[in-house]
């Protein structure tokens, strides 16, 4: 009898634990089982740089609490009032990082401006912040301005303003991608020499440090750099334009004639009157023919003013000679005239 009742126990106790394994089992697989969830602050809309933080902004979200980002938070006081300090998306957590207590003043210095330059694929600007400094070099290439390809320095000791836009980063924000664009702190008297540089060649920057007389230079006058690279640019137009000058100057003088343009063409024509022959002649683009050549008259009558008469149709004062049987277009009607 007590044999039986303790085997009864055994499969009492068996069967509870069989139970409660198989509704474990079956939680599982409904997908019920229980995950920790926490509030957080997460962004209602789309916020930019700089905008300021309100409650109508924010909303508490739940989120798992092994997935919440380091410095999420549901305090309100916290976050409100602040302003952002790079664009923020709907939805986002917001965290701490990402905001800043004031807004900064972007000023730029009397006698300085800002211009942007696109980063390149040379990785120098992932190494620097703003507030650092660079130096500008610029590649040229074999052309009207330079008779081979050569580099020159542009500027030095420039000041980097910003990144992409952002003029100040948080230490303890780590930048997570390649910056597009880098904004430079250069003098007003210096955009001369930036902007030929950017035209003719191909810019660079490098890692450099303050010029020694950067705050020595009166304001409105060009840096040394600067004053060097537009000399250097200046000596090396006039020197291509005295190689072109002296280049022309070597022409064979059938290349001038070929270039000043083709040869008229010229016609001529001989008419034959009483033993008399007479030469006209046409030049392409004139309206009238002239006399290159007279034989004179057979009539002894006239053998004394052959000369004379020659002479003066050689140099007709009018066009009286185109008239009347000695037209060079005179066709007599039997006579014995021709023409070739």
């Amino acid at each position: 009898m007590r044999n039986k009742s303790l085997f009864l126990l055994l499969a009492g106790i068996c069967g509870t634990v069989a139970a409660v394994g198989v509704g474990q089992w079956m939680q599982a697989q409904n997908g019920t089982a229980t995950v920790d969830m926490t509030e957080i602050l997460v962004t209602t809309v789309s916020i930019n740089s700089e905008e300021q933080i309100t409650a109508e902004k924010l909303r508490l979200e739940q989120w798992p609490t092994d997935r919440i980002p380091q410095g999420a938070s549901a305090d309100l006081g916290q976050f409100e009032g602040r302003f952002a300090k790079v664009p923020l998306f709907a939805g986002e957590p917001m965290l701490d990082l990402k905001l800043m207590d004031e807004v900064e003043d972007k000023v730029v210095p009397r006698g300085y401006t800002v211009v942007s330059l696109p980063a390149g694929r040379d990785g120098t600007v992932n190494l620097v912040s703003p507030g650092d400094r660079v130096d500008i070099r610029g590649f040229f290439t074999k052309g009207e301005m330079f008779a081979r390809d050569m580099a020159l320095d542009v500027l030095t000791g420039i000041k980097v303003y910003g990144i992409d836009g952002i003029t100040k980063f948080d230490p303890d924000q780590p930048r997570t991608r390649s910056a597009r664009d880098i904004q430079l702190l250069i003098r007003k008297a210096d955009v001369e020499a930036f902007d030929f540089a950017k035209k003719l060649g191909e810019i660079s920057l490098s890692l450099g440090s303050p010029t020694a007389d950067d705050e020595t230079i009166p304001e409105g006058e060009p840096s040394e750099a600067a004053r060097n690279f537009l000399r250097d640019l200046q000596e090396r137009r006039e020197e291509q334009e005295r190689l072109r000058k002296l280049a022309e100057a070597e022409k064979p003088a059938e290349v001038e004639q070929t270039e000043a343009g083709p040869k008229k063409a010229t016609f001529r024509t001989t008419k034959i009157i009483n033993g008399r022959m007479i030469v006209y002649e046409w030049v392409e683009g004139e309206p009238l023919p002239r006399v290159i050549g007279d034989t004179g008259s057979l009539d002894p009558a006239s053998t004394d003013d052959s000369v004379e008469t020659a002479v003066e149709e050689n140099n007709p004062t009018s066009d009286d000679y185109l008239r009347g049987a000695d037209s060079p277009f005179f066709q007599p009607e039997g006579g014995e005239g021709s023409e070739e």
